[in-house]
């Protein structure tokens, strides 16, 4: 989707490139910390006996890591490495996402600039779509596209959308033919091959035309990782704010806007919004693009169709984009149903194909190197038909993954034999000064190898300060820890809470990078104790300040 759609929630004069800005993320890292918390007591509750079990949910009464506030941080290169620290959701995707996301990113971006330097968008309509041919031209063909042998009615009778030849569309069509996009136009043609038929029948249960899946090749190419400068992603191009309208779920470990059926339906969804709103498809094409806002404001101002809304001059009605968005969308659905009258021929178009597929049950988080030994595929297969996972595992939670349908059966056979011993859970590191990755990984007792595929790491690259990492760990080790802890819980709640002697206390200098909760860790120490002797009355609003004191006493309460 274009992410000028977005300008609805803010102003209807703003064009793609500066109409989205996130405000959903900011959470993020406040939340994460709960999350690891949340689920590193439900794995131990799962492998703990019935009595630990009972001990590691009490434990769930002290703070979590997340309740306290972050630290007050002096620079990224002094941060201290806590398990607590926050993990953005954006962080990098899994190996080989990353390339497939710069590569398919880039190609719409090398076709946005491409349209730009041609002008093809400022193209003007130029008489109506039915226009007679010149006097001595053959009757039953299209004067502005003769390559077709027939007339404009038999073209329109083989789509169920709008089709119109005039000027603009006419452009658009020569555009694609030219050497900046022929290259591109190509790779559309063959990826098509693997999602028409689907998305199709997707559109068709969705009730809306199903000719609108060149929609998508438009907006990405039919390119599941295509990702906007805009921030919209996937093959249909949602934004952020959109995709979680429209149920498209977006967190640290998925990206639904990058599922191809997923999205398909959710597009499907708000086009038939918009085409009910305006009562016209081209009017929802371009309120798909440019926002539906755009589209009213341009109705009370006299507009009532497309075409007299992209004729008028300069920005005021349209965004450039926006004028070019229906005629690119009609000459991409010309060219796709008659390749070789345009001059791409079928030798040169590499079909890729529909990969049926079975869902498994993952009912924890999974390397998906791990997953893929089990169904008999390599980490590239199911990265294809999983493109919504931003990691290198499934989701701290029950997940559905999508094998071929030809290796469920291996996988029904293998999965049971490794099942617990692929389990994992993380922790939260963010790199300082001197750190390595085999330091890294000692401190967490977790495989390098590990580390390296969840953050999608580089053979020799160099690790940045600052940068925050994801560390998986092994499930058993986790909850033994957390059975120890719970041991310290237990304890605290039966002592009885007397003032420590004052000999007993030690004076802390706060580090960055240090929070409440962990500093009550370190010392062993009940959260609430570590308040109550600093006179913090809430933990959640405390700003705590690198080079601050703070009172520790180890041995009391």
């Amino acid at each position: 989707m274009c992410a000028m759609e977005a300008a609805d929630l803010t102003s209807a004069r703003q064009p793609r490139n500066r109409d989205v800005r996130e405000t959903t993320r900011a959470s993020a890292p406040t939340l994460l910390p709960l999350l690891l918390f949340s689920l590193f007591l439900e794995v131990a509750a799962c492998a703990a006996t019935p009595l630990q079990r009972n001990e590691v949910r009490a434990a769930a009464a002290a703070p979590p890591p997340a309740t306290t506030p972050p630290p007050e941080v002096v620079s990224p290169d002094e941060q201290e490495p806590s398990v607590e620290d926050g993990i953005a959701w954006d962080a990098p995707s899994a190996p080989g996402v990353e390339e497939e996301i710069e590569k398919e990113s880039a190609e719409i971006e090398e076709l946005r600039k491409a349209e730009e330097a041609s002008q093809v968008r400022d193209t003007p309509r130029v008489g109506a779509a039915d226009e007679t041919h010149p006097a001595g031209e053959e009757r039953g063909r299209i004067a502005l596209l003769p390559e077709l042998k027939h007339d404009l009615a038999t073209l329109q009778g083989e789509y169920d959308i709008p089709i119109e030849v005039n000027e603009a569309v006419a452009t658009y069509v020569r555009f694609f033919q030219s050497a900046a996009a022929r290259t591109h136009f190509l790779k559309w043609l063959g990826r098509s091959h693997r999602y028409l038929d689907r998305y199709r029948a997707i559109l068709r249960e969705e009730g809306i035309p199903e000719d609108t899946v060149y929609l998508a090749m438009i907006e990405s190419g039919f390119g599941n990782f295509a990702y906007s400068r805009a921030k919209a992603s996937g093959p249909w191009q949602f934004i952020p704010a959109t995709g979680n309208m429209f149920g498209l779920k977006q967190d640290l470990w998925i990206d639904e806007r990058r599922d191809p059926e997923r999205s398909a339906r959710a597009a499907a969804r708000f086009l038939k919004q918009l085409h009910a709103q305006f009562g016209d498809w081209r009017l929802a094409w371009a309120g798909y693009n440019a926002g539906p806002r755009r589209i009213l404001v341009a109705r009370e101002e006299g507009y009532q169709d497309f075409w007299s809304m992209a004729d008028a001059p300069g920005k005021r009605v349209l965004h450039p984009e926006t004028k070019g968005y229906v005629p690119k969308l009609m000459a991409a659905a010309i060219i796709s149903k008659h390749p070789e009258e345009f001059g791409f021929r079928t030798e040169e178009i590499q079909k890729q194909a529909w990969v049926e597929y079975a869902e498994v049950n993952v009912p924890f988080a999974t390397l998906l190197s791990v997953l893929a030994r089990a169904s008999g595929v390599a980490v590239p297969d199911l990265v294809e038909l999983n493109p919504e996972l931003r990691r290198a595992c499934t989701p701290p939670r029950p997940y559905k993954l999508k094998v071929p349908a030809t290796r469920a059966a291996t996988f029904a056979r293998r999965w049971p034999a490794i099942r617990e011993k692929a389990r994992m859970t993380f922790a939260g590191h963010v790199i300082r000064r001197g750190d390595t990755l085999s330091r890294i990984a000692h401190r967490y007792d977790a495989p390098v190898q590990d580390i390296i595929e969840v953050n999608d790491m580089r053979a020799g690259n160099k690790l940045r300060v600052g940068r925050q990492l994801l560390i998986p760990r092994r499930a058993g080790r986790v909850a033994a820890r957390l059975a120890g802890a719970t041991t310290h819980a237990r304890a605290f709640a039966t002592k009885a809470r007397q003032p420590a002697a004052q000999t007993d206390r030690t004076a802390l200098r706060v580090r960055a990078g240090d929070t409440l909760w962990s500093i009550s860790r370190r010392f062993d120490v009940d959260l609430h104790d570590l308040c109550r002797w600093n006179g913090i009355k809430d933990p959640n609003r405390h700003k705590l300040l690198a080079g601050s004191r703070l009172d520790v006493y180890p041995e009391g309460g």
